[in-house]
């Protein structure tokens, strides 16, 4: 919080404390089910989740919800539960769980950048209490909806945007990734279909002019460009994957699960399409592997999803287009995964591996 940097540290995963939380699964999404804040909704438009706030059922936690599972799971539930036990709404549950899953994948992390740690990457130095507190899932959870109400217009506002306005981060757009995977967990939790309406391809699906169909990249950064053409649905499950790490941190050979180097991300994106880019995974094999399947186009020509490279047949890093001069990339050592204008003098040709579906 307050401009700090990485959002993810050392994972230390710990039980509810003082909350006794056991949920029955029904993970049914159900387009226009009767609830009062449940109707149908175009793909892409931001929404909040307004209304009662939902209650977590009795019976036995499932194993998993979307990607998270075990603790991770547990957390959830009680952030649910303390925003019910508050007289909360809908909206402020959903704006509570994205910014937990932004800042720290829902676990109860011991540290993170800087003085950060807990549910909320909450900062001593900051005033939000000592390292003992904001380690402690009930006083994180409680301290965290005590700051989103004092936020004027709070419950105007996005669940991206509110859960910005009381973290302060120096990422202030990945909140908004994880809209879907909120709703996803409201439903599963509670048995009620809160929403279907989806901000990005993550998490819960969505309808879209009544067909259901999956939502695609449709939230889209300033500058970025919609992906078109027959593979527009794959390039969208690419760049989607990408800004899910949005906010983790470069490591030098690293791919996945939260740290990251230029060409394991660009490996396990593609990986995600069935697409193998590079045995191994290097920007040096990648570009080579482009020039060999002969799938490269200029420079002047990149579209969304293409790989943009520098450093010539010897190439030393790439970045995924997201058209026009816009990328994302994990960029160098001490810095994280982000969305950048695309700089410098990069390499004349890019790499389109969708060519070869």
């Amino acid at each position: 919080m307050n401009g700090k940097g990485a959002m993810i540290g050392l994972v230390v995963l710990a039980p509810v404390i003082g909350i006794v939380v056991v949920v029955l699964l029904l993970f049914v999404i159900i387009t226009g089910a009767g609830d009062d804040d449940a109707a149908a909704a175009t793909c892409g438009v931001t929404r909040a989740v307004s209304g009662t706030a939902v209650a977590v059922e009795s019976g036995d936690l499932p194993t998993k919800v979307g990607a998270y599972s075990g603790d991770q799971v547990k957390n959830a539930a009680a952030i649910l539960s303390i925003g019910k036990e508050r007289g909360l709404t809908r909206h402020a549950q959903q704006t509570a769980l994205m910014a937990a899953m932004t800042e720290s994948t829902l676990n109860n992390l011991s540290g993170g950048d800087r003085d950060s740690a807990g549910l909320f990457q909450m900062r001593p130095s900051q005033g939000w209490g000592t390292l003992a507190q904001i380690t402690d899932i009930s006083y994180a959870i409680n301290l965290f909806y005590e700051r989103l109400v004092k936020v004027p217009g709070w419950d105007t506002k996005t669940p991206g945007e509110a859960a910005q306005a009381v973290e302060r981060s120096a990422f202030p757009d990945a909140y908004a990734t994880k809209s879907a995977n909120a709703v996803e967990m409201m439903n599963a939790l509670s048995g009620v279909t809160v929403s279907t309406v989806s901000q990005t391809t993550e998490g819960a699906t969505c309808t879209q002019g009544g067909t259901g169909a999956t939502a695609t990249n449709a939230v889209l950064s300033t500058g970025e460009q919609p992906a078109s053409g027959p593979h527009a649905a794959q390039i969208n499950q690419v760049i989607s994957f990408a800004k899910q790490q949005l906010g983790e941190p470069y490591v030098l050979g690293g791919a996945g699960p939260n740290v990251w180097d230029c060409s394991g991300l660009t490996k396990v994106a593609y990986a995600g399409i069935g697409i193998n880019i590079d045995a191994g995974h290097s920007a040096t094999t990648q570009w080579r592997n482009g020039v060999a399947r002969g799938q490269m186009h200029p420079l002047s020509e990149a579209q969304p999803g293409d790989m943009i490279f520098w450093g010539g047949n010897d190439a030393w890093h790439v970045g995924i287009s997201l058209g026009g001069d816009m990328m994302i990339a994990a960029p160098k050592p001490g810095d994280v995964v982000k969305i950048q204008k695309v700089w410098g003098t990069p390499n004349n040709q890019v790499w389109r591996p969708v060519d070869g579906l």
